[in-house]
């Protein structure tokens, strides 16, 4: 039995793992200055200060619920978010009509909204750029939870790993539709278009997020190159496979995943009978591209 592309982390399993307490704010700032723009030395210098943000009622009560499913996930698996589900789909529903990672508040004052502090990191680098180019002197970054479109990846995941894979896309799209460059529920919707055996589909989608301009996407797009080696494997092009490959360990070359879909290339051109993918159907570690 082959798994499909070794394995990755399921949806689930990223949530678990981005939702560990956030760093101190002054560990986060000295990292930040840091990381400033030091190679223009005539640039006017600017402070960048990341502080933790503060969600609306709201938005924390949907966090706590949020927290809660992932709590008994960690506990019971996915039969442990079948209770909260109801509540998840309540809070997708009611999420705002905008809900940008990056969102400016005040002219030096930002919201950044992940629970990736390297992320964090590289987006305020960008704004310290802005900010100087618009002649402030200091700028206030603001960290929060990202919570709908982690609900959103919740909620899709779990209808990827149940098979209702029409109602998996759609979930994701909403996701998408509050921040198109979160290369999770990106690949999170190619996934459920190749478990569908809809591969045209699932490469029009990574290739559509690898084309964007996007610095999120850069800075996270060896997964989606993965995703594009797996439906290349499924559809038979296996040198176009290769190259997806390729592009991802250009990216990290410790990725393991995407050796072994290359050793897995190596035996079928010598010869050896393809295998069929398997997807596991619990969170954690689990067949994925």
């Amino acid at each position: 039995m082959r798994f499909v592309a070794a394995k990755r982390a399921g949806a689930l399993a990223l949530v678990l793992g981005l939702m560990a307490p956030m760093a101190p704010a002054t560990a986060a700032a000295a990292a930040m200055q840091a990381a400033g723009p030091g190679a223009d030395a005539a640039a006017p210098k600017v402070t960048v200060n990341i502080v933790d943000g503060e969600l609306s009622r709201q938005e924390r009560a949907d966090l706590q619920l949020l927290e809660r499913a992932m709590r008994d996930v960690q506990a019971r698996g996915y039969a442990g978010l079948d209770r909260h589900l109801p509540g998840l789909r309540r809070a997708l529903d009611g999420a705002p009509a905008a809900y940008a990672q990056m969102e400016q508040r005040d002219k030096g004052e930002w919201i950044i909204r992940s629970d990736d502090l390297g992320e964090v990191m590289v987006l305020a680098t960008v704004i310290q750029s802005l900010a100087g180019g618009e002649g402030v002197r200091a700028v206030t970054v603001r960290r929060q939870a990202n919570v709908y479109p982690l609900i959103a990846l919740i909620l899709g995941s779990e209808a990827v790993e149940r098979r209702r894979l029409d109602d998996a896309v759609k979930i994701l799209d909403r996701g998408l539709a509050l921040q198109g460059d979160d290369w999770m529920l990106v690949k999170e919707k190619a996934s459920a278009l190749q478990v569908g055996g809809r591969h045209d589909e699932a490469l029009a989608v990574l290739d559509q997020a690898l084309a964007s301009d996007s610095l999120r996407i850069l800075l996270n797009a060896g997964p989606l190159h993965r995703g594009r080696g797996f439906s290349l494997i499924e559809q038979g092009r296996l040198k176009e496979a290769r190259a997806a490959y390729d592009a991802a360990l250009e990216l990290d070359a410790e990725d393991g995943l995407a050796k072994a879909q290359l050793a897995y290339i190596d035996g079928l051109e010598a010869g050896q009978p393809p295998v069929a993918p398997s997807v596991a159907l619990l969170p954690g570690p689990r067949p994925g591209q």
